[in-house]
């Protein structure tokens, strides 16, 4: 296992070295937080959501980039902008380094909390967790683009550890926190709440309006009112910064990430029903158990199925799984399995997702990142099928 961490470790230092120039140009997506952190410190806040401003802002520390005719746009929550304001003291790569040492920083904040549930990471040290976590490409890329998807991560151990405590109002608002992708943690967040966990709503809902009078004193009411147009613009054209859906792991990918694929209403009806379909067959599997507070598949499913059904998931966004990897190992090593050898069967699909060529060779010669969304979609089903529970997967 340590060798195949280096030699995955190995591939992704070659991976950054070869983008370094890229970089200090200013492609990563890191782009877009310092340009909106900018947009706030000039105090054009109610401007933050009109392009030409992010474009004029963007330029002045990015010039003209050959292979990108306009800005990458700042699609998320006017409050999360706030975060990286202190780093537009900074120059931008050196605002970009920053934000990366921060990142590792988190990972150990995350392997620190992580130790104190799990009993096998206290086997291994807390920079071997984050060695192993930089390994999967998902969180690699996480940290090569300066994305917040590891900071959404330490939201959700946080909000899974108030869960075990059965402080489900704390948890609704570490979930919360982490809603500056709400794609990812409303279905989480509904699925809970239908598994019985009602007060996980309210804490969802207290922070949630706290962060929204923030953006309203950020960037008014008028500019509040815009963000979900705003959104839905760039996110349906790629040439504004949206992500074609060959590239999306996601159902939204496998509907529509082919050359031959359903166009218009019914596409959107084909993916919206799917994307219910599987909530559905979620929120069934989860009600079987009334005790989510004992069981570490409940998140790992909601974990899962949320970026499946996320209308915009890209590569980062699969950091979030170092959770449900992390709990399914704890789960694994706990149970009695039915047969010599099956102990970590219900690991087998996320193997294709831990082979970092496997994704570059789907991203740079195939084209089609949407192929992840299967080995995921196996997954989810392998965890479903668990939860009604017999006494082959209750712990030992």
């Amino acid at each position: 296992m340590r060798l195949f961490i280096a030699g995955m470790l190995c591939l992704h230092a070659l991976f950054f070295i070869d983008l370094w120039p890229r970089i200090k140009r200013g492609y990563p997506d890191f782009v877009v937080y310092y340009t909106a952190a900018t947009i706030l410190r000039n105090g054009l806040g109610h401007q933050l959501y009109v392009l030409h401003v992010q474009s004029e802002v963007q330029k002045r520390f990015t010039g003209e980039l050959p292979s990108r005719p306009g800005p990458l746009p700042y699609i998320h929550p006017p409050a999360e902008a706030l975060i990286f304001v202190p780093l537009t003291g900074l120059s931008f790569l050196h605002a970009y380094l920053l934000w990366g040492l921060l990142n590792i920083a988190i990972l150990f904040g995350v392997a620190w909390l992580l130790r104190s549930d799990v009993s096998w990471l206290r086997l291994i040290p807390p920079w071997e967790f984050v060695l192993g976590s930089l390994a999967f490409f998902p969180v690699f890329e996480g940290l090569l683009q300066g994305q917040d998807s590891i900071l959404q991560l330490l939201f959700c151990v946080l909000g899974w550890q108030a869960l075990k405590k059965r402080a489900d109002l704390l948890a609704g608002c570490w979930f919360a926190l982490g809603a500056f992708k709400f794609q990812f943690m409303l279905p989480i967040v509904l699925l809970i709440v239908i598994w019985k966990r009602r007060r996980v709503l309210m804490g969802f809902a207290e922070v949630s309006a706290v962060l929204a009078l923030i953006s309203v004193g950020l960037i008014g009411w008028r500019g509040l009112l815009s963000y979900p147009a705003f959104v839905l613009q760039i996110a349906n054209t790629p040439s504004l910064g949206g992500v074609p859906p060959d590239f999306l792991p996601n159902l939204h990918g496998l509907v529509m990430g082919w050359p031959f694929h359903l166009t218009g209403a019914v596409g959107t009806a084909a993916i919206i029903l799917s994307s219910v379909g599987l909530f559905i067959f979620v929120a069934g599997k989860g009600r079987r158990w009334s005790d989510l507070g004992n069981s570490t598949l409940h998140l790992s499913l909601a974990i899962a199925a949320a970026d499946l059904i996320g209308w915009q998931t890209n590569v980062h966004d699969f950091s979030l799984l170092v959770l449900p990897l992390i709990l399914i190992v704890d789960y694994c090593l706990r149970t009695t399995p039915r047969q010599p050898g099956d102990q970590f069967a219900l690991l087998y699909p996320t193997v294709p997702m831990l082979i970092s060529p496997l994704w570059l060779v789907l991203w740079l010669a195939a084209g089609h990142m949407n192929l992840m969304a299967i080995p995921l979609l196996w997954w989810v089903w392998g965890i479903g099928k668990k939860l009604p529970g017999d006494n082959a997967s209750l712990p030992a």
